[in-house]
C-alpha cells in the first residue's frame, strides 16, 4: 500500500498566486503522503505546477458549499479571513477526499529537507493526526505572539464549556493542520446541538461576529479534537519561520525549520516594522531575542555578524 494517505486542501486568494506554486511544489517534494491537492479558488490557477504537481481546482463559489463569502461580512474583519476557514473545515466532508486531510494556509512552503530538518515530514502517526502548536516559550517576541490567546474566547464561543488545553499559554495557529473526517463531523454535531435552529456555519460566524473577528478554526478544531479524542491525535512543535522575502528563505533556508510562511502583507513593509513580524518560532528562542535586540543596535550587517561569532563561540546554541 502506498504512504500517501493524505489529501490536502489550500484555500487561494489571486494575492496568493504568486507564490501558490513554491508551495504546491513544496508538498510534493517533502510531504510523501500527500495524495490529492485541491487549490479553493475564485478562479482557476494558471501556472505550471497545476500539470507538474497535480493540482485540482475547485471553484469557491460551487453549489456544494452551504454558504458564500458574502455571508461572512460584518463580522469585524475582512470576510474572506472567516471564508477561508469555512472551506477548510467543510472540505474535508465535501469533496470526497481521504479520511484525514491536511489543510495548509496559500503562503506556507515546506522546507524540512532544504533546511536540515531531520527527515521528510509526515502528518500521520500509526493513524493518529499530529497536530502542531507552538507556546509562549517557544515564541520570539514579535507579533505572533498575540495568537497565544487571541482566539480563546472564540472556542468557548462556539461550543460552551470547550476551551483550549494550555489557554494563553499555547496557540494551534501554525498554518496548517490535519483534520480527521470523524472528528469534524462530531464537532458539527455538538456545535449544532448547542446551537439549535443553526447550522455550524451560521454558529461559527456568530461567534466570529460575538468576537469582533477574532476567530481560528485552528485553535477550535485542535480544542475539539484534544478534549473528545485524544487518543486521535498527537501533538508536537514544528519549527517555523516567518518571513517577509520568500524566495530568499527558500534559497537559503534558517537550519532545521520544516516550514516557512510567507504573509503577503509583509512583503513590501521597512525593516523597522518587519522586526516585530518575522522570525523563527519552535526554533532557539534565546538566538532569535539575540537576533531581535541586536538588530535594533547594530546595522543588519554588524548584527549578524555579532550572531556568527556568539554562536561559533557557543554562548548560544
Amino acid at each position: 500500500m502506498s504512504d500517501r494517505v493524505l489529501d490536502c486542501i489550500i484555500p487561494a486568494h489571486e494575492k496568493d498566486f504568486a507564490t501558490l506554486g513554491h508551495a504546491v511544489r513544496s508538498l510534493r517534494r517533502t510531504c510523501p503522503e500527500v495524495q490529492r491537492i485541491l487549490v479553493v479558488s475564485k478562479s482557476p490557477w494558471e501556472d505550471a505546477a497545476v500539470q507538474e504537481c497535480g493540482v485540482e481546482w475547485v471553484d469557491e463559489a460551487d453549489a456544494c458549499w452551504p454558504f458564500h463569502l458574502g455571508d461572512s461580512a460584518e463580522c469585524g474583519c475582512v470576510p474572506g479571513w472567516l471564508f477561508q476557514q469555512l472551506l477548510k473545515l467543510y472540505g474535508p466532508l465535501l469533496l470526497n477526499l481521504t479520511e484525514q486531510v491536511l489543510v495548509c494556509d496559500a503562503d506556507v512552503v515546506w522546507l524540512a529537507e532544504r533546511s536540515g530538518h531531520s527527515e521528510r515530514l509526515k502528518f500521520l502517526d500509526e493513524g493518529r493526526a499530529l497536530l502542531c502548536t507552538f507556546d509562549s516559550e517557544n515564541c520570539p517576541p514579535i507579533r505572533s505572539a498575540v495568537d497565544l490567546h487571541r482566539y480563546d474566547a472564540f472556542v468557548a464561543h462556539v461550543l460552551p464549556g470547550l476551551a483550549k488545553a494550555r489557554p494563553e499559554r499555547e496557540t494551534a495557529v501554525c498554518h496548517h493542520s490535519v483534520l480527521d473526517t470523524s472528528i469534524l463531523r462530531a464537532l458539527f454535531a455538538e456545535v449544532e446541538r448547542a446551537w439549535p435552529g443553526h447550522a455550524f456555519w451560521e454558529a461559527f460566524l456568530a461567534a466570529a461576529r460575538a468576537c469582533d473577528g477574532r476567530a481560528s478554526e485552528y485553535e477550535l478544531y485542535s480544542a475539539f479534537a484534544r478534549s473528545r479524542f485524544p487518543q486521535r491525535v498527537g501533538i508536537r512543535a514544528l519549527p517555523f519561520a516567518v518571513v517577509a522575502d520568500l524566495q530568499a528563505t527558500i534559497s537559503h533556508p534558517p537550519a532545521g525549520v520544516a516550514f516557512a510562511v510567507a504573509h503577503s502583507h509583509l512583503r513590501d513593509l521597512p525593516d523597522e516594522e518587519l522586526k516585530d513580524r518575522v522570525g523563527i518560532i519552535n526554533g532557539n528562542t534565546e538566538q532569535e531575542i539575540l537576533r531581535r535586540l541586536a538588530g535594533e543596535r547594530l546595522a543588519s550587517g554588524a548584527a549578524n555578524e555579532l550572531i556568527g561569532i556568539l554562536n561559533a563561540s557557543g554562548m548560544i546554541s
